[in-house]
């Protein structure tokens, strides 16, 4: 036994790692509240209803699809505590740097208040410095937005996107009133260059102003985790079309928990009705599949990897670019892929790239940065 947790020892020492989705809660809605200027203060404890940001809609999920084994010693909520997940993800897994999410923010999109929205984001953005980031240098901040009223979003990109922990802009993949690729959302993606940010889009659950599928909602729990990369193909389509590329060519984005299997299929698809249309759309000046290959990330979670066909897992992974996957690990929820079990069968040079080199890349990380990581490798 002693040999192997030596082994497992070595192997997390060996190993570089970037997880750019890991999960971070608030430990109730009132510790958000705390955040919020007096008006929306009043506001949201005159809204009674409101106990956490999130919305759970599917039954099978009602505690947030979280690992049974990630509630905290004294019974805190998953993800809610520093030192919890520190020790849980950062030294157990041998994660050297974790981009934190709120869970909050991928729930602002299905807000219609727009105002109320945006105060909740802000309110996220104070709670996660001070909460979060202050307390870790390898703690990475996503910056929450609500997509509804771009203008207040952008000005909340300026206020905190500057702080030297912030990395990227989060939104929720399913976008209120229009696809990302319309004009309405530029002011997001100009603040976002502007502050030198990354733009996240993460899966969401849909409701509120959330678009469903061309089916209507989906029923079950696992029909829509099924379909969840239906949504992401369709902004894909819309940001690219939408030539939101050619007007931001510093633009980058990266998909999480949509998976990357269909990724070569849709370069191929726009590639094709592109050559047969392009007068429609005169802004695109070269293959779609190009600005996707230049400006797209794929978070590698949800992934199921075979067992027995690691040469065909290996061309997918070519297919889509070994330099555009992300890790993911997506913890604390049910499907946390461990970066010591995950892609073990492929060259390691592409598993290198996978858990360090693309993330450092994507995310724009410093020389500062590096050597925080290189401190953390050497102490784990």
């Amino acid at each position: 036994m002693a040999m192997e947790q030596g082994e497992l020892t070595k192997k997390r020492k060996s190993l570089k790692v970037i997880d750019c989705d890991v999960h971070v809660q608030e430990t109730s809605f009132d510790e958000l509240v705390a955040y919020m200027d007096p008006h929306w203060k009043n506001f949201a404890r005159s809204a009674s209803q409101f106990k956490q940001v999130m919305n759970i809609s599917y039954a099978i999920v009602a505690n947030g699809g979280v690992r049974k084994d990630s509630w905290g010693e004294n019974g805190e909520y998953p993800g809610s505590s520093v030192e919890f997940l520190k020790k849980q993800l950062l030294d157990e897994h041998g994660v050297n740097m974790a981009v934190l999410y709120p869970n909050g923010t991928f729930c602002l999109n299905s807000l219609p208040q727009d105002h109320w929205a945006s105060a909740i984001g802000a309110a996220l953005n104070d709670w996660l410095i001070d909460v979060w980031l202050s307390k870790d240098p390898r703690f990475k901040g996503t910056v929450s937005i609500a997509a509804a009223d771009p203008e207040a979003a952008a000005r909340e990109i300026d206020r905190v996107g500057g702080h030297p922990q912030m990395k990227q802009v989060g939104l929720a993949i399913h976008s209120p009133h229009r696809g990302y690729g319309d004009k309405f959302y530029d002011p997001i993606w100009e603040a976002a260059v502007r502050n030198n940010l990354v733009c996240t889009f993460h899966v969401s659950l849909p409701g509120g102003q959330n678009k469903y599928h061309a089916t209507g909602a989906q029923k079950y729990y696992g029909e829509y985790q099924t379909l969840n990369c239906l949504t992401f193909q369709a902004q894909m389509a819309s940001m690219v079309f939408g030539g939101v590329f050619e007007k931001f060519p510093e633009l980058k984005v990266a998909f999480v928990e949509g998976g990357f299997g269909w990724v070569p299929n849709m370069m191929y698809t726009m590639d094709t009705h592109w050559k047969a249309l392009r007068l429609e759309t005169p802004w695109v000046k070269r293959y779609p599949s190009e600005y996707v290959k230049e400006h797209f990330w794929f978070g590698t979670q949800p992934f199921i990897e075979s067992v027995e066909d690691h040469n065909n897992i290996l061309k997918l992974i070519e297919m889509v670019g070994t330099d555009r996957l992300i890790f993911t690990s997506d913890y604390p929820h049910w499907e946390f892929d461990s970066p010591t079990a995950a892609f073990t069968k492929i060259p390691s040079d592409i598993r290198r790239k996978i858990l360090f080199e693309n993330p450092v890349n994507y995310l724009g990380l410093t020389e500062k940065d590096i050597k925080i990581i290189e401190n953390a490798s050497s102490n784990t």
